[in-house]
């Protein structure tokens, strides 16, 4: 789908003239070549991204990666961390794999039927901005033969067809993208998931987030929180005395407030996310795990180290 999107682009920097015999020049060539090579350094950005995480992930059938729609798929597999409604992403990644097959091929009769109708096209002219006369066709293409009316019909209505099915795609893989960045790229996932939607950027924006390792979205959320309890103690201290999840506290009359009972030389309570995340000084704690936290998906904070 990115190779037409190039392509459609490039459409708008291609003016249409008429040439010595009076007809206006087929130049929709040049749009599909741009596309074609635009196309292609963006796919061997995705492939290179998709292998380094499959292999850093241990995903298996690493070839889908390099396959046209499967690598869609792929993008699904990738990021079963986190899910898209409820549902796992290989399985929503499906659905939109067979729509991008389907606006493929829509577009491809569409290019088809454009070239075999072009010299049946009535041009009207018109003058842009600058003063320039160019072309462009009128609703209508005369002449062909009964077996080619399909392409004209193809060619003056697939293209508005082809618009709607393209906005349920770009739905389908903006979902599948908020599931792949919020594995890959939590802080950015929503930019990242738009951009990636819109335009025919996905393979770059993949490649950038490769080395990154792979989480579930609500325990990032965790760990930043943890991450702001912990700067929070260490700039303003602790206005009660003492752990205030501890049961007892200061009450600033001499006297110990709440229901805790504690001798003068007994230590604070322990830190509320050491069971699961380990100490805030980074010591292990009773599972014996380390400081930072363990999992497959590695530290959320390596970024901010």
């Amino acid at each position: 789908m990115d190779f037409f999107q190039f392509a459609s682009y490039a459409e708008i920097f291609v003016n249409l003239s008429i040439d010595e015999n009076n007809q206006v020049e087929n130049r929709l060539w040049i749009c599909l070549l741009v596309g074609g090579l635009c196309f292609l350094i963006v796919y061997i950005f995705q492939v290179f991204g998709l292998l380094t995480i499959a292999k850093r992930e241990g995903f298996k059938n690493k070839w889908m990666a390099f396959v046209p729609f499967l690598n869609v798929y792929y993008i699904g597999v990738c990021s079963q961390k986190n899910k898209v409604y409820g549902m796992n992403p290989k399985y929503f990644a499906i659905v939109t794999a067979a729509i991008e097959a389907i606006l493929v091929a829509g577009y491809i009769i569409y290019y088809v039927s454009a070239f075999a109708v072009w010299n049946k096209i009535t041009w009207a002219p018109y003058t842009d901005r600058n003063g320039n006369t160019l072309y462009w066709y009128v609703d209508d293409v005369v002449g062909l033969p009964a077996g080619m009316e399909w392409m004209r019909w193809s060619f003056l209505n697939l293209g508005n067809i082809l618009s709607w099915v393209e906005l349920v795609f770009i739905i389908l893989k903006l979902l599948l993208l908020t599931a792949f960045f919020r594995t890959y790229s939590a802080r950015q996932y929503v930019w990242f998931s738009i951009a990636g939607a819109l335009l025919p950027l996905t393979g770059i924006l993949i490649y950038v987030v490769r080395n990154n390792k792979g989480m579930n979205y609500m325990d990032y959320i965790r760990k930043v929180r943890e991450r702001n309890y912990r700067m929070y103690q260490q700039q303003y201290g602790n206005p009660y005395n003492q752990n205030p999840y501890s049961g007892g506290y200061n009450n600033g009359y001499g006297g110990q407030g709440g229901s805790g009972n504690r001798s003068e030389g007994s230590s604070s309570a322990p830190d509320p996310f050491d069971g699961e995340y380990g100490s805030s000084s980074g010591s292990g704690n009773s599972n014996g795990r380390g400081g930072s936290s363990g999992g497959d998906g590695g530290s959320p904070f390596d970024e901010f180290n």
